[in-house]
């Protein structure tokens, strides 16, 4: 698979980027909320806890199996 089709199985099975294209989540692992009187989205994990496309590619995938 090329970087694009990494990236949109990631998508499509609960990661998501937040804070750059190579800083991944698992959404299932999430605490958000929207903060009542703003409607600001709070609970985003810190950058230093997400992995590179590659490494959440290998953890889904092994995951998959």
């Amino acid at each position: 698979m090329n970087r694009e089709e990494k990236r949109n199985y990631l998508l499509e099975r609960g990661w998501w980027s937040h804070y750059h294209e190579d800083c991944w989540f698992e959404s299932s692992k999430d605490d958000l909320y929207v903060e009542k009187g703003t409607g600001d989205i709070k609970g985003f994990k810190p950058m230093g806890e997400g992995v590179k496309l590659e490494d959440a590619f290998k953890i889904l995938t092994k995951n998959k199996k």
